[in-house]
């Protein structure tokens, strides 16, 4: 008797579902970044591997980071730069749990009015230079690429008028070039009024021109010993059904993916067909961020903003847990699609 209440209680335990997992999206579908976390709950891949997901989209990346520090969320789904100053830097330790990309959706482009005066990174000094914004995944693959080339941001005439002026200033050749994102930067290649001269959704252009991979976006959690085992087996099923995704993303025509996805993700299929064949090199299919990828990331964002000085983050700190390294591997190298 007691042999047999022992096995009905193991039993038991084993089929003990993982907790909830409440997750802060800060990023749209249509923004491929983001688009797996957002597909694997539309197409049942967080039910498939075992775990509850409630899904909040957040306004902003920073949003999102804010209800992962304040409690609200379990996972935050944003960007490297907010794990980074939104919560080491505020004495929130976090973790990564999966790379969603490892180039930005970025590239320096020319104004084909400057096509000959400007081969080389070299050129822009003294040139007027547009980004999106202060603080941008544009600002910092700038200042990354020029500290790379021995210059600074004051070497040039730097101005940030947002994406539909980026799109004018080369069109009419007011700006020498431009570090422009997506979506902005697939409409100036699609209307000839930008050549590229870096490419940084390539993977190679970026570990060319920056170091190493950029993890851009990220999903995280905190890094209490205490929370990651309470939540051990929901971050880790929730690890397996967004590699799914992402590795279902990479291997899959653009096409046939708007076509399987749910109408309710698919705002506009021409755009998001476009918009995933653009970047299909730079998303991670495994989701893994090794501590060389992290250190080349952190060189970026230390490039483009100042980080306080008591602040010591090491690569190391923010590698994923162990159980998402052991989720990825029972997965093998061809996870099975969503």
């Amino acid at each position: 008797m007691l042999a047999l209440t022992a096995a009905l209680g193991a039993v038991a335990g084993a089929a003990t579902p993982p907790p909830p997992l409440g997750v802060e999206v800060g990023g749209p579908p249509e923004d491929p970044a983001y688009l797996p976390v957002h597909a694997a709950l539309a197409l049942g891949t967080f039910e498939a591997e075992g775990v509850t997901v409630t899904l909040r989209r957040a306004k902003h990346a920073a949003d999102a980071l804010g209800a992962l520090r304040d409690g609200r969320a379990d996972v935050a789904v944003t960007t490297l730069d907010q794990a980074v100053r939104g919560a080491w830097a505020r004495g929130t330790p976090v973790r990564l749990l999966l790379a969603h990309t490892r180039a930005p959706a970025a590239a320096l482009l020319v104004s084909p009015s400057h096509r000959t005066r400007i081969g080389r990174v070299a050129d822009l000094r003294g040139q007027r230079v547009g980004i999106p914004g202060p603080g941008t995944t544009g600002h910092f693959v700038l200042a990354a690429l020029l500290a790379a080339h021995r210059m600074s941001p004051a070497q040039l005439e730097l101005v940030s008028p947002g994406g539909a002026a980026l799109a004018t200033g080369l069109a009419d050749g007011t700006l020498a070039a431009a570090v422009v994102e997506e979506p902005w930067l697939g409409r100036i290649l699609a209307a000839g009024v930008g050549e590229l001269r870096a490419d940084f959704r390539r993977e190679q252009d970026t570990v060319r021109h920056l170091g190493g991979p950029f993890y851009e976006v990220v999903s995280i959690a905190r890094a209490e010993e205490t929370a990651l085992g309470r939540l051990e087996a929901a971050l880790a099923a929730f690890a397996r059904a967004v590699i799914r995704v992402q590795a279902w993303l990479a291997a899959t025509p653009p096409a046939e993916v708007a076509d399987t996805l749910p109408a309710g993700l698919v705002a506009s299929r021409e755009h998001l067909v476009a918009r995933l064949a653009a970047a299909r090199t730079a998303l991670a299919p495994d989701g893994e961020a090794t501590v060389a990828g992290l250190a080349a990331s952190l060189r970026v964002l230390r490039a483009g903003s100042s980080w306080p000085v008591t602040l010591k983050l090491a690569p190391e700190d923010l590698r994923e847990p162990a159980f998402v390294t052991a989720a990825r591997a029972r997965l093998g190298s061809s996870p099975p699609p969503p």
